[in-house]
C-alpha cells in the first residue's frame, strides 16, 4: 500500500547501507580518477579522455532506463530488485579491474579498449544502481523514514567514498615507494576497489528481505539458480514502445521534471568538482601525495557529521526547505573562495564545511525526494513503478557525469594543461581553480532554483498518500486538488 512503512528494522537499514559502499566506491573512483588516469598514466589527451568518459556515461543512461523498466516487470522468488544486484556485482569488479589496467598498444587501440571497458562497466553499474535505489523507495513509504534510510546509505557511502577517492592515492604512492611502476599501482587500485564493491553489494543484497521475495509468477521471471524458466524479458518493438510510454507519463509530472532538473544541474557541478580536484590539489596547491590523501579524506568524511542534523531537521521541515538553505550556503562559500583563495588551513576548513553541507543535502535529500515522486506517479497514473521513476536519477547521474567530465576535459585541453609538466601555465591554473570553485557553484545554484519549483512538500505528500489509500478503499480520487504536482 502506498505510504505504508514496513517499520524498517536496523538490520534492513544496515544492509541497505552496506550495498551503498559498493555504489560509492565504483562511482567515486570513476568520477575522481578516470580522467586523470587516462590523461596522465595512459597518455590519452584530456579532450579525448573526456570524450571516452562522456560516451561511457551516456551509454549508462540508456542501460539505466532499460534496467529500471525490466526490474519493475520482474517477478522472482527473490523479489524484483535483488536478482539485478546479484547479477551485476561480479561483472562490476571485473570491468573495474580491466579499466585500470594499462595496456601497451597504439593510441587508437587504447582509445578503443578503454571506451569498451567503460561501456561494459557502466552496463553492469546501471543493472545494479537503478534496482538498488528503487528498492529503497519500496522498503518504506514513510516521508521521514525515507530520509533516515538515505542517511544510513550516505554514512556507508562515505566509506565507499574513502575507498574510491582516498585509498587510490595511498595505494599508488605506497607501491611506487616499493619500486612498482605507476601503472601497476593503478591496476592494484582497480582490483582492490572492484573486490570491495563486489563484496559489499553482494552482502547487502543477501541480507535484505522484503515482501516481494514471496511473490513469484512463473510466466514473468528471471532464471535464478536454474530453478525457473526465463520469462519473456526481451525488448521487442512493442515493449520498447510501452517502455517509452511509461517514461513519458512519469516525465509529464511537474514533480519529476523539477527534482530531476535539480539532480542534473547539481551533478554537473559535482562531476566537474570531483574530476578537477586532484589537478587543483596537485598543481594549484602543490600538495604532496600524502597531503592530497589527507585533503581527500577531509572532503570525504566531513559530510557525515551533518547526517543526523538533516534527519532531525526533516522531522520539522520539508526536504525542499532544508535543501534550499543548505545548498545556497554551499554555493555562496564556493563562489566566494574563487576570489578569497585558500591561504590558510582555517580557510580550507571553512570551504570544506560549506561544501559538505551542500553534499549531504544532495545525497541524503534528493534521492528521498525522488522516492516521494513514486507516490505522485501512483496517484496520477495508478501504477507502481519505482524502477522507472528511480532510473531517471540514474539518467541524471550518468548524463551529468558525461557532461561534467567532457567540460573538464575540454577546459584542460583549451587552457593548455600539460600532463607531462610539473608546472602549468597561469591560464591552466586559473581554469583548474575555476573548476574547483566557481563553475561547480554556478551549476549547484541552478539546482536550488529547480527545487524552489519542486512542489512535493511534506503536507502535499501526506495528501497524496491519503488519496491513494482512499482509492484503494473504493473511493474515486479527486486529482483536481493536485494540479501543482502534475
Amino acid at each position: 500500500m502506498a505510504g505504508e512503512s514496513l517499520g524498517l528494522s536496523f538490520k534492513t537499514k544496515f544492509a541497505y547501507g552496506i550495498a551503498g559502499i559498493g555504489d560509492a566506491t565504483f562511482y567515486t573512483l570513476i568520477g575522481t580518477f578516470l580522467l586523470f588516469y587516462l590523461n596522465t598514466v595512459v597518455g590519452i589527451n584530456p579532450a579525448v579522455a573526456g570524450t571516452i568518459a562522456a560516451v561511457g556515461a551516456i551509454w549508462e543512461t540508456l542501460c539505466g532506463g532499460i534496467a529500471g523498466y525490466l526490474s519493475d516487470k520482474t517477478r522472482t522468488r527473490f523479489g524484483r530488485r535483488k536478482p539485478f544486484l546479484l547479477f551485476a556485482a561480479f561483472p562490476l569488479a571485473v570491468f573495474t579491474s580491466l579499466l585500470f589496467t594499462t595496456i601497451d598498444a597504439s593510441q587508437s587501440f587504447r582509445v578503443f579498449y578503454y571506451a569498451l571497458m567503460l561501456i561494459l562497466f557502466w552496463t553492469a553499474y546501471a543493472c545494479f544502481f537503478v534496482p538498488y535505489h528503487a528498492w529503497g523507495a519500496e522498503l518504506t513509504g514513510d516521508y521521514d523514514e525515507r530520509t533516515v534510510l538515505r542517511g544510513y546509505a550516505y554514512v556507508f557511502n562515505t566509506f565507499g567514498l574513502a575507498f574510491g577517492m582516498v585509498l587510490p592515492t595511498i595505494i599508488v604512492d605506497f607501491l611506487m615507494g616499493l619500486g612498482a611502476e605507476r601503472s601497476q599501482g593503478w591496476q592494484s587500485v582497480g582490483i582492490l576497489c572492484g573486490f570491495i564493491g563486489f563484496i559489499t553489494i553482494l552482502t547487502g543484497a543477501l541480507l535484505i528481505k522484503d515482501k516481494d521475495e514471496i511473490s513469484f509468477r512463473q510466466g514473468n521471471s528471471l532464471q535464478i539458480a536454474g530453478r525457473k524458466k526465463i520469462g519473456n524479458h526481451g525488448l521487442d518493438l512493442s515493449k520498447v514502445a510501452a517502455m517509452l510510454k511509461e517514461y513519458k507519463q512519469v516525465l509529464k509530472l511537474k514533480s519529476t521534471r523539477y527534482v530531476i532538473g535539480a539532480s542534473i544541474t547539481y551533478l554537473i557541478g559535482y562531476s566537474i568538482f570531483c574530476a578537477d580536484r586532484i589537478y587543483f590539489f596537485t598543481f594549484n596547491m602543490g600538495l604532496t601525495a600524502g597531503e592530497i590523501t589527507v585533503a581527500m579524506a577531509i572532503l570525504t568524511f566531513a559530510s557525515v557529521a551533518f547526517v543526523p542534523a538533516v534527519s532531525i531537521a526533516n522531522k520539522r521541515h520539508d526536504k525542499r526547505t532544508i535543501y534550499i538553505s543548505g545548498m545556497s550556503l554551499c554555493c555562496l562559500v564556493m563562489f566566494s573562495f574563487r576570489f578569497i583563495g585558500f591561504g590558510s588551513l582555517f580557510l580550507f576548513v571553512i570551504f570544506v564545511l560549506a561544501y559538505s553541507i551542500g553534499s549531504i543535502c544532495y545525497w541524503q535529500l534528493i534521492p528521498a525526494m525522488i522516492y516521494d515522486v513514486c507516490e505522485v506517479d501512483e496517484l496520477v497514473n495508478n501504477k507502481k513503478r519505482a524502477g522507472v521513476v528511480i532510473s531517471l536519477q540514474s539518467l541524471s547521474e550518468s548524463g551529468s557525469n558525461a557532461l561534467g567530465l567532457q567540460i573538464t576535459g575540454l577546459l584542460l585541453e583549451f587552457s593548455g594543461f600539460d600532463a607531462e609538466s610539473l608546472t602549468q601555465t597561469e591560464t591552466a591554473l586559473r581554469w583548474t581553480a575555476n573548476s574547483f570553485s566557481m563553475i561547480p557553484a554556478i551549476f549547484m545554484l541552478i539546482s536550488v532554483l529547480m527545487i524552489l519549483l519542486y512542489p512535493v512538500t511534506k503536507k502535499n505528500f501526506n495528501k497524496v498518500v491519503l488519496a491513494i489509500k482512499q482509492r484503494e478503499a473504493g473511493y474515486e480520487a479527486d486529482l483536481s486538488q493536485f494540479k501543482k504536482l502534475i
